[in-house]
Order: C-alpha cells, then structure tokens, then sequence
C-alpha cells in the first residue's frame, strides 16, 4: 500500500470536508464511513492520486483502521465499487423480464455519464494499468453478474425464458453494448439504447427494423 513507511498515530488534518463523520464510529458505521469517503474522492481525484490518508481524514478515521481491516487501497476501492453497484444500479424487480431489463439498463446509462461513474467504467473495464486492480475488477464483475443473474433466474421461475437459456451470457449481450459505446465508440449512450437492446435480446433483430 501506499505512503506506508510509518503508521500515522492519530488523525491527521483533512484537506477536505468531513461531512459530519465522527472518527468514533465503529463496524457498520467505520465501513459506511470509508465507503462513503472513497466513493468521493474517486469522483473527485480519480484513482492514481487518491491516498488512504487522504481517505482516512474524509472518513474521520485513523489510517491504521483501513490497514487492519482491508489491508491495502485497492481492497478497499474494491468493497466500495461492490457497495455503489448494489446501491446505485439495484437489480430491479418489477415482476417482468422486460421492464427488468429496461430498468437495469436505464440505471447503468445515468450511473456511467456521472464523473464518479466514469471513473468507475475507467477501473473495471481495465483502463488502470496497476496490477492490484485486477482483482478488483474481477470482484465488481463477479457481483455485478451475480445480481443480474437473479434477475433471469426470476424470469425464467415465472416462465418467461426457458430454463437451457445461459442467464450469463444473456446478461454480457445486454450490457456489452453500453460498455462499447462509453468505452469504444462516440455514439451516443441516449434514451433508446436500453429499447433497442432489449427489443433485440427479447424479441429478435426484426424488430429494431428501422431504429
């Protein structure tokens, strides 16, 4: 990890805002608490230069607390991701397979276009070259397929999709095409997207005919 050539022995003195942490808070609240402070300081700095001391003094917490309970800035980068995916992108459950979709779809086009978002895309699609993200990546992806996955296993429980159709595989084709235009491409990640990708998957390439 690093900066790592001494423990610090108490708080250090923030450059930036505490948003009213107490440097008290204990289990659930210090996890909360230095969650909340990355996720800010990604959107606000990025990975490379964002430091745990610089996330300690935003959580309010002592250095030595993210050492001893993640050990390194990429673990704890990497329950932050796993945090923001399943509290900002929900896998949604509207009792339909296709207004699922949509809903899933629609909530990952606004999280990518937000700056905290962007850099987000950034780290798990592999535009970091540090060796510690790897891990990470695999982390944010393995929970992220996780819970859409449940989302075709309820759609099949209610008939809607037969049991032989690859859940994981049907999750990568709806998704692919949003990574592909914010990564790849300048074409627009716009409104009609999730339709089109959904019609497509559902429905058959005949009736995106003219989209």
């Amino acid at each position: 990890m690093e900066e790592r050539t001494d423990e610090p022995s108490g708080r250090e003195k923030s450059a930036f805002p505490r948003s009213g942490i107490s440097a008290r808070k204990r289990g659930d609240g210090v996890r909360a608490a230095v969650l909340a402070a990355t996720l800010d300081l990604l959107g606000q700095r990025g990975y490379e230069a964002m430091t745990t001391k610089d996330i300690a003094s935003v959580a309010g917490v002592n250095e030595v607390t993210l050492f001893r309970r993640w050990g390194t800035k990429a673990a704890i980068v990497a329950d932050a991701l796993q945090y923001y995916s399943a509290t900002e992108t929900p896998t949604p459950d509207t009792g339909s397979l296709q207004t699922d979709l949509l809903e899933l779809l629609r909530g990952i086009i606004t999280r990518i276009q937000t700056p905290l978002g962007k850099v987000i895309d950034q780290i798990v699609v592999g535009h970091y070259p540090q060796p510690e993200l790897e891990e990470v990546r695999r982390a944010y992806w393995r929970d992220r397929f996780n819970r859409a996955e449940a989302l075709i296993q309820r759609a099949k429980d209610r008939g809607e999709l037969p049991e032989e159709v690859n859940a994981h595989f049907l999750v990568e084709a709806a998704i692919g095409p949003i990574l592909v235009r914010a990564n790849a491409t300048d074409q627009p990640l716009d409104e009609q997207l999730p339709e089109q990708i959904v019609a497509l998957l559902l429905f058959g390439a005949r009736s995106t005919k003219g989209s």
